[in-house]
């Protein structure tokens, strides 16, 4: 009997099952973006929201960066266009199919390890495959939760380049690692580096053990010709927008900016499994070269941020769980070989069910990580969707949004989903204010808006510059602003700070006083109109 195929069928529901079913309630459509945990997610869904908007991504939604309309399109943008093309197939909206894109990636880069592990053992890779449960464990999980979304899609592309590098033998194969190459650019270009890495690594094996043929060589220089035809105009715009603004400087890293790092010691007592999974690799090396140097790779540049690599090696670790499959499978199948021969495929299926249980949480072993279950609405809420599809949908589109205090605005991509240029309050300028128990027109604002690239532009065929760079005077770079000078003004009347939600109340009411308009509210939210713009919209005054 072929217990394969079902076996695969089981892993297969149980990622889903624990990975998005839990966090979204076991529903495929929801009111409002579900399971959003951080502003990174909003970056990734207000960003598909305004290429399907448009039509095209040939410019940068206006709102992401500070409401300059001429700024090409300079993510990488694959994620964001399968969710389109997910949304358009099944109706459902797009801020939940383009997070679900994200979970079929990590399903993918999965199941292509597990057949990269296959070509060395089936035994291995039936036994290593419930290790990419712990992709749902604390600290990996929140590369799903936090939104670094692009970096699984590109990670998984990254693992399917491994693949295409085994079947080299396969006729025209260089097709396949060509697209893969050039997909991985177009999906997290930073990744296209571990790529091109790992081809030299395994081009470099073959010539030291006299495997490398003319054939493979050829095949790798017309892969690099597809790759660099796919994602030509995007590594243009990288050169000299992302590399520009983020140049390569010696810079040692410990801390993620608060984001929880991956450590080794995570995997506990795995590591002893893992570390006989090394050594049986590198006893078969010849046989299993590419699964080794791959494992190792990841392994090494996860620790590069203490070689002046700076916080990009930490989201390779956060598929650490997938990457060391091939380590965990390794070591539990040499442990196998004691077993009777005649037993071997029964006991590897009921060694992979008692990690399965294990990994899952079913079972709790000490040292051993397992699943972390998370069940969240996340960071939105009906209240707060229904202001910002109120004001996308019934604002002129060149309004200016000012937004006031609100618990949730400190992960300020969220503001992004109003779909206009906005600007928000700086909390402790209110503070002062509360304190002072005073009102005043101008405040300490931050105009959020996606810095990463530098805004750019083109200048001249082929050549660009950047907004950021130019020091522009106008009213999206004065860190002070006169609110009188925003068309909209949004307000929460409760908070988990009373003080921050009174002094809203009294702002507005103050406003109204001076012939702003209501012209939206819920239970939660008001939004007034400015109907004296760069007039006296609010009287200065102490109370």
């Amino acid at each position: 009997m072929n217990l394969e195929k079902p076996y695969l069928a089981i892993v297969f529901c149980l990622l889903l099952f624990l990975g998005v079913g839990n966090l979204w309630d076991h529903r495929l459509s929801h009111d409002f973006p579900f399971g959003y945990l951080a502003s990174d997610t909003f970056q990734q869904q207000t960003r598909a929201e305004g290429i399907m908007d448009a039509g095209s991504y040939r410019y940068e939604p206006s709102y992401i960066v500070k409401g300059y309309s001429d700024v090409v399109g300079y993510y990488p943008s694959v994620l964001h266009h399968l969710g389109i093309l997910l949304h358009y197939a099944s109706g459902v909206p797009l801020y939940d199919t383009v997070y679900f894109i994200v979970f079929l990636a990590a399903l993918g880069a999965v199941f292509a390890m597990y057949l990269i592990i296959r070509s060395v053992s089936r035994q291995a890779a039936i036994v290593a495959l419930p290790l990419s449960l712990l992709l749902f464990s604390n600290k990996s999980y929140i590369g799903f939760l936090w939104g670094h979304w692009a970096a699984i899609v590109g990670q998984m592309f990254l693992i399917c380049i491994a693949w295409a590098l085994l079947r080299q033998d396969m006729e025209k194969s260089w097709i396949l690692l060509g697209i893969f190459m050039g997909a991985l650019a177009l999906s997290h270009t930073s990744e296209l580096l571990y790529g091109v890495v790992l081809v030299t690594l395994f081009g470099l094996y073959l010539l030291l053990t006299k495997q490398l043929t003319r054939r493979f060589v050829i095949g790798v220089m017309y892969a690099a010709a597809i790759s660099t035809a796919l994602a030509f105009y995007n590594l243009l715009i990288f050169i000299q927008s992302f590399q520009v603004i983020n140049p390569y400087t010696f810079s040692v890293s410990k801390d993620w900016g608060g984001t929880p790092i991956f450590l080794i010691t995570d995997f506990g007592i795995l590591l002893i499994v893992m570390a006989v999974g090394i050594v049986a690799g590198l006893l078969m090396f010849r046989k299993a070269a590419l699964p080794v140097l791959f494992g190792l790779l990841m392994l090494g540049i996860g620790y590069t941020n203490y070689i002046g690599f700076g916080i990009r090696a930490f989201q390779p670790r956060l598929f650490w769980p997938v990457y060391f499959m091939f380590f965990f499978g390794m070591g539990i199948y040499f442990l196998l070989r004691f077993i009777p021969e005649k037993m071997r495929a029964l006991s590897g299926f009921g060694v992979a069910g008692v990690f399965l249980l294990i990994f899952s949480g079913s079972l709790t072993v000490p040292l051993v990580p397992a699943y972390n279950e998370v069940k969240s609405p996340g960071l939105m809420d009906v209240w707060h969707w229904d202001a910002f599809q109120w004001i996308s949908k019934n604002t002129p589109p060149d309004s200016n949004i000012y937004f006031f205090y609100g618990d949730i605005y400190n992960q300020d991509a969220l503001l992004r989903n109003s779909k206009r240029t906005h600007g928000q309050v700086v909390p402790e300028e209110l503070i002062a204010l509360i304190q002072n128990q005073s009102i005043k027109r101008e405040f300490w604002t931050e105009m959020p808006a996606d810095h990463g690239a530098g805004m750019p532009y083109w200048d001249s065929f082929l050549k660009i510059k950047l907004h950021m760079r130019e020091d522009r005077e106008d009213i999206v770079h004065q860190p002070i602003q006169d609110i009188c000078r925003f068309d909209y003004f949004v307000f929460d009347k409760a908070s988990r700070q009373e003080a921050f939600a009174q002094y809203n109340i009294l702002i507005a009411n103050e406003m109204i006083g001076k012939g702003a308009s209501v012209a939206f509210q819920n239970d939660l939210i008001v939004i007034l109109r400015n109907n004296a713009k760069g007039g006296d919209c609010i009287e200065e005054r102490t109370f």
